[in-house]
C-alpha cells in the first residue's frame, strides 16, 4: 500500500511540474482557454484585428510581435486564429507552478533570455520543421511605452529557416487593459536575400529587418512612430529567489 501511495505521490509531482518542452497540447483546456479569451478580446477590450488574411492557413509561419503588455501573448494567440500557435514564452512565467502547468499544456514553452537556449531553439526549429505557427516577441520583454527595443538575434535565425513564411504584427491599447485592443498583421517579410547571404552577422542582420517592419507598422495601431531599434537587447536582472523549477 505505501509503495502504490508513493507512485500516485510522484505521478501528480510530474503532471505539476513546469516542462521545458511541452508535450501534445491538452485540447479541453486549449479550447476553454480560447474561448475565455475570444470573450475578454471582442467584449472586454473591444479588440479588432487587421490583416490575419495574411497568415498562412498552412505551413511553417513565424509570428514576430511587439511587446507593450503581459496581456499580449493570450491576446495574439486568438488573434491569428484559425491558426493554432505555439509560443516561446520567457523563463520567468514558468517559476509560478500553476501559471507554467497550464503554459506548458496550451502551447508554450519558456526560453531563457540573453544565452543560447539550445533547448527553445531545438524545439522552436523542430515546430518550424513541422509546418506549425510559432510566435515569439523580439524584444524578449515587455515596454509599456511603445517604444521598441532592440531584438534578440534569436529571432533572425528562426526566421532565416528555409520554407518559414515570416509575419509582422503590432498590438496596442493592452498596456491598462482598457481597449479598444488593436491588432495588425503586415505583408510577409522577405527574407532570400539574407539567407543567402554571407553567415557573419546574418542572425542580427534579419533581426533587424524584423524590427524596421514591426516599428513601420506600429503607428498604424496608434503606437509612437519610431525607427526600427538597433543595440544590444535589454535583459533585467535575475530575481535573487531562484523560485521556480523547471524539469527537461
Amino acid at each position: 500500500m505505501p509503495a502504490v501511495i508513493e507512485r500516485i505521490r510522484g505521478r501528480l509531482r510530474r503532471a505539476l511540474t513546469p516542462m521545458r518542452t511541452p508535450p501534445v497540447i491538452w485540447a479541453p483546456l486549449w479550447h476553454l482557454i480560447r474561448l475565455l479569451m475570444l470573450l475578454v478580446f471582442y467584449v472586454v477590450l473591444r479588440g479588432r484585428r487587421i490583416g490575419h488574411r495574411r497568415i498562412p492557413r498552412r505551413g511553417a509561419v513565424l509570428i514576430v510581435c511587439n511587446h507593450v503588455s503581459f496581456f499580449d501573448p493570450p491576446i495574439m494567440a486568438v488573434a491569428v486564429r484559425p491558426r493554432r500557435v505555439w509560443l516561446m514564452s520567457k523563463e520567468e512565467l514558468f517559476r509560478s507552478t500553476p501559471l507554467a502547468w497550464v503554459m506548458s499544456r496550451v502551447g508554450a514553452f519558456p526560453v531563457r533570455r540573453a544565452t543560447a537556449d539550445r533547448e527553445s531553439i531545438r524545439m522552436s526549429r523542430s515546430l518550424l520543421e513541422r509546418g506549425e505557427a510559432l510566435m515569439l516577441f523580439p524584444e524578449g520583454g515587455v515596454t509599456r511605452s511603445g517604444v521598441m527595443r532592440p531584438g534578440f538575434p534569436g529571432a533572425g535565425s528562426l526566421a532565416l529557416i528555409p520554407g518559414v513564411t515570416v509575419i509582422p504584427a503590432v498590438i496596442w491599447n493592452t498596456q491598462l487593459l482598457r481597449g479598444p485592443v488593436r491588432v495588425r498583421f503586415g505583408a510577409p517579410i522577405p527574407m532570400d536575400d539574407l539567407r543567402r547571404s554571407p553567415r557573419a552577422g546574418r542572425n542580427q542582420r534579419a533581426t533587424e529587418r524584423i524590427m524596421d517592419h514591426l516599428a513601420a507598422l506600429l503607428p498604424l495601431v496608434g503606437g509612437p512612430v519610431q525607427d526600427g531599434p538597433r543595440g544590444v537587447p535589454f535583459v533585467p536582472p535575475p530575481r535573487a529567489d531562484g523560485k521556480g523549477v523547471i524539469r527537461s
